[in-house]
């Protein structure tokens, strides 16, 4: 049974990659990518609790506050005299003694300015924690002044209790910080793979247009079913890895607390499900994502005749799978809003923001398959260019084609 050419160089594609060192180093690193991004702040909010401070006090009355709510917070905090110089707790930072000082102004119920100096100044962790506990003191302090003991004050002071729980009017509700860290990640890691791979087909016509095997390759087949195969067999690639990647973090959602348990960190949050059909979702728009990028990518290196051409070449694709990206916040603000709808359908963007807007409730089935027909739609338009720019381009050498030239390609071909 003689096979189609197009399946013929999709398998040896898609062989090339699967059996490549890179290939499965970068699958096995995905899972280890993931874990770091649930531990990894996990463990550092838990470990910045381990900082060493010393406070002057030249005000003699926010001091002691200060240093026993630094305290409870797990912070050592050496107290030092009101006229210790700064050349002392420089020495301090330098040897390692200290992390860093706070000096208390005299002035500072009166809104003098406080200033800490530290080798963690960077930290944002650190210095929201000193300016929270340091505003807390000074309030206290200031309701010292009309008679008000801490507890009275601190009574006033007391914030409410205030949670943000993601709905779209059923009974079933999720931590809106959470959904939107589980959506921006799916839409980030969408984006991300669409990038490397569509640039995978980019590099790949390239090299085998200058080192002359597109030749041999069209001699053998035509042009239309090299392209085919070629996005068929790097898609594939793109399948397996992407399915093990969302296997593996429906997995890690399913069981973040026993996994930052092995760290030592106790879950604080509650992540939303991410189940079988979230994760067919997200591989069906990314496989139609592929698709339609891999066709421009193909199309551009046909175009061009070296890697320093493709690079240039290469921004206004690259500039489009941004602009996704920065709508980010259009679909978190209103998920079932008329931008991020209109934004969800438009196949150029609709790879990557419809995903995102399905795991957090604002799109229903019908709009979800209305986008994916209408990506299906611009893969097929786009596949019709991107063929007949091919088949006249990989066999074309010397300088890229002009806008009139390539016009003339279209219509030729």
């Amino acid at each position: 049974m003689i096979r189609p050419a197009w399946l013929v160089v999709a398998k040896r594609e898609l062989s090339e990659r699967l059996r490549s060192k890179w290939f499965i180093a970068v699958t096995l690193l995905g899972p280890l990518f993931m874990i770091g991004m649930i531990v990894v702040p996990a463990v550092l909010a838990h470990s910045s609790a381990k900082v060493h401070v010393a406070i002057v006090d030249e005000s003699g009355i926010i001091g002691p506050r200060l240093e026993t709510a630094l305290r409870a917070g797990g912070w050592q905090v050496d107290a030092r005299p009101s006229d210790t110089s700064e050349a002392t707790l420089m020495q301090g930072i330098r040897d390692d003694v200290i992390d860093g000082f706070v000096r208390v102004p005299k002035d500072v119920l009166d809104d003098g300015t406080t200033v800490y100096k530290g080798d963690n100044a960077t930290s944002q962790v650190v210095s929201y924690t000193l300016q929270a506990q340091l505003t807390r003191a000074v309030q206290l302090a200031r309701g010292a002044r009309f008679g008000m003991d801490d507890t009275q004050f601190d009574a006033i002071l007391r914030s409410p209790r205030f949670v943000a729980e993601h709905t779209t009017g059923t009974e079933q509700t999720i931590n809106g910080t959470a959904a939107f860290a589980l959506g921006y990640a799916v839409m980030f890691i969408i984006y991300l793979s669409i990038l490397l791979y569509g640039a995978n087909v980019l590099r790949s016509v390239i090299q085998e247009k200058t080192s002359r095997v597109a030749e041999i390759m069209v001699a053998a087949a035509k042009p239309d079913a090299l392209l085919l195969g070629k996005i068929m067999g790097v898609g594939g690639a793109g399948l397996v890895q992407m399915g093990v990647w969302l296997a593996i973090a429906g997995l890690l959602v399913a069981n973040h607390t026993t996994v930052l348990g092995w760290f030592g960190v106790t879950a604080s949050f509650a992540l939303p499900s991410f189940g079988a059909g979230d994760i067919v979702v997200v591989l069906a728009f990314f496989l139609a994502g592929f698709f339609f990028y891999a066709s421009l990518f193909a199309a551009l290196g046909a175009m061009v005749s070296s890697e320093q051409e493709a690079q240039a070449a290469q921004t206004p694709l690259v500039m489009l799978l941004i602009i996704p990206v920065m709508c980010v916040q259009l679909i978190a603000s209103d998920p079932r809003g008329t931008p991020a709808a209109v934004m969800t359908q438009i196949p150029l963007f609709s790879a990557m923001l419809m995903p995102m807007r399905y795991l957090l409730g604002g799109a229903t089935l019908g709009e979800l398959l209305l986008s994916l027909a209408i990506l299906c739609v611009g893969i097929a338009a786009v596949a019709v260019l991107a063929a007949r720019i091919y088949r006249v381009g990989l066999l074309a050498y010397g300088t890229r084609p002009s806008l009139r030239e390539l016009w003339r390609w279209l219509r030729k071909s």
